[in-house]
């Protein structure tokens, strides 16, 4: 499949993507971190995307993704303080953009305790965030969210999911918001239920069928997926009604760039 871009020309508009890089193991054998790295950032410049949510880089693989992405820069800081472990990362294009202020809180009871974990989840959660100030248009704001929730426990999603949603009114200082991640969730569940009840609205929905019918985005190397269901996901606030969504299944230098497929959805002020 070929790649679908959505190189952005438009001071107005901005691509933002999620995207699980799967974690550095030797056990993943032709598909380790060290051959795809290079696919990955293909697979994010295809997109054109202005922003990137990443889901399981390590410090060390951020490092060597950002070489890879000249005019690229990111904030953020691992899930068990500084750049210990899993961190859900913000990249962003720095000749669009600038951040104003960026930080990272632990989905926990104790929000600003580092590595602190809570409701049965197998890991610290977190949510990075950056407010964004264009560099191409005078006045343009926005705020993302980037999360990665638990895998194991139902509740850790749901009350992780309430907290980044109480959260982001705060940060977003009443700018348009966008939030990435990948929620181990299906469509239509707790976590889907419970950003709708806050007025966020789901990128999918601009694809034809919606969530329902976008296809999985996990796919453990072997690619497919077009008939099942997504656990990454684009969400949005504020921003114009329309949005352009899609999963990128494309192979890049001749293997796929994860095991999770990148979705990239591009975003219009009103």
């Amino acid at each position: 499949m070929e790649p679908t871009a959505m190189t952005n020309d438009d001071a107005r508009t901005a691509v933002v993507m999620t995207f699980n890089l799967r974690r550095a193991t030797w056990m993943d054998g032709r598909n380790a971190w060290r051959h795809r790295k290079g696919s990955a950032a293909e697979a994010i410049r295809a997109a054109g995307a202005d922003v990137v949510g990443t889901q399981e880089g390590s410090h060390a693989m951020l490092l060597e993704l950002n070489a890879l992405l000249p005019g690229y820069a990111w904030v953020g800081e691992g899930r068990r303080g500084g750049a210990r472990d899993e961190t859900n990362a913000i990249l962003y294009r720095a000749d669009r953009w600038e951040p104003e202020r960026s930080g990272t809180f632990w989905l926990s009871e104790t929000p600003e305790r580092p590595g602190s974990r809570a409701w049965g989840a197998a890991f610290p959660r977190i949510c990075t965030w950056a407010l964004f100030r264009s560099r191409c248009r005078d006045g343009l704001r926005w705020a993302v969210f980037n999360t990665h929730l638990d895998h194991i426990s139902a509740s850790a999603r749901r009350r992780g999911i309430e907290l980044v949603a109480a959260r982001a009114p705060d940060v977003a200082e009443g700018v348009p918001l966008a939030l990435t991640g990948d929620f181990n969730a299906k469509p239509g569940g707790e976590v889907a239920e419970t950003l709708r009840e806050a007025g966020w609205r789901n990128a999918f929905d601009a694809m034809p069928g919606g969530a329902a019918e976008a296809g999985a985005t996990y796919h453990a190397f072997r690619g497919g997926g077009e008939r099942g269901r997504p656990i990454d996901y684009i969400y949005y606030k504020a921003f114009a009604e329309e949005v352009e969504a899609f999963v990128d299944r494309a192979v890049y230098r001749g293997q796929y760039p994860s095991d999770h497929y990148p979705v990239a959805a591009r975003l219009r002020w009103p």
